[in-house]
């Protein structure tokens, strides 16, 4: 998770002077570095204490490493980020072709940077992961369980019994589960213990359920704690944008790339088995109007 991230994490869920002081950071980002504690603490009427310990919030010592590392990534950011803003990337008086080209541009740089991203060591393991699993589950909040769905229709339909588990279930199946299950646990941040799906983790882990996570850039509570992990193109902010364009382009390639990896293992059973089910379900969408399945 990208420190400015967790800027805009603390910000978002607090609401004392964490949050006046997580504002000003986010606002005056690219020239930071300017301002002393004492000019931070003027300028959000909180005390200089008050802003040494929103870093110490963040696990520094004082706010000399704090704004040492922030800066750095602002600075990576400005050197290595997409040439389209991800947040915003179309605006008021944009014509339509204009708004449909950015989105495109924003799609494309998400894949790219999730290629750039993607370790194949886990993606082997989490193939196998789902090889010998009997069944998968996704752990996800709405949209990315909309992302789910699709993956786990995709497994469906070559015989691997797959489910997003349902918000009122979460805790109830994590404690069901076991070795010969597989879940996968969805979140941009991935960073709160305490928040959903993160919340499950250790009971998944205590039943020696196999994991597979996928979260955001830097270091977060998922990838500390799940040994197969994706990374999601983190060039979003968790919460200022316009929509998660990146952030669903990003999910859905590797969630694709879950799915086709696991079908080109097997890929003539696999195959045929897809065929016949298409053949079958057109044959019931024929007796019963209304029906629909996608081949």
């Amino acid at each position: 998770m990208f420190l400015t991230h967790r800027v805009e994490e603390i910000t978002r869920q607090s609401d004392d002077t964490r949050r006046v002081i997580g504002e000003f950071i986010l606002r005056e980002r690219t020239h930071l570095s300017d301002y002393t504690i004492a000019d931070i603490a003027q300028e959000t009427f909180v005390s200089k204490a008050s802003v040494t310990r929103f870093a110490k919030s963040l696990g520094y010592e004082g706010w000399r490493g704090f704004i040492r590392d922030f800066m750095a990534e602002v600075r990576y950011e400005a050197n290595y980020g997409a040439a389209i803003d991800p947040n915003f990337p179309f605006h008021a008086n944009d014509s339509d072709e204009k708004v449909v080209n950015a989105v495109a541009d924003v799609a494309y740089d998400a894949m790219a940077d999730t290629l750039r991203l993607l370790n194949r060591g886990a993606l082997a393991l989490a193939v196998r992961y789902l090889q010998q699993a009997d069944r998968v589950w996704v752990f996800a909040l709405s949209p990315n369980t909309y992302l789910g769905s699709l993956f786990c229709r995709k497994m469906l339909t070559v015989g691997k019994t797959a489910t997003v588990v349902n918000s009122a279930e979460r805790g109830l199946v994590a404690r069901s589960l076991g070795p010969s299950d597989c879940a996968i646990i969805i979140s941009y941040s991935g960073n709160n213990p305490d928040y959903e799906p993160m919340v499950h983790i250790p009971a998944l882990i205590e039943r020696r359920v196999p994991l597979i996570g996928i979260t955001g850039e830097g270091d977060n509570y998922i990838r500390r704690n799940i040994r197969c992990t994706f990374t999601i193109s983190s060039r979003e902010n968790l919460y200022s944008k316009i929509a998660t364009f990146g952030m669903e382009m990003s999910i859905q390639l590797i969630l694709n790339a879950l799915f086709s990896c696991y079908f080109a293992r097997d890929y003539q059973n696999n195959l045929d088995r897809k065929i016949d089910f298409g053949r079958e379900l057109e044959q019931s969408r024929a007796a019963a109007p209304g029906a629909s399945f996608e081949r």
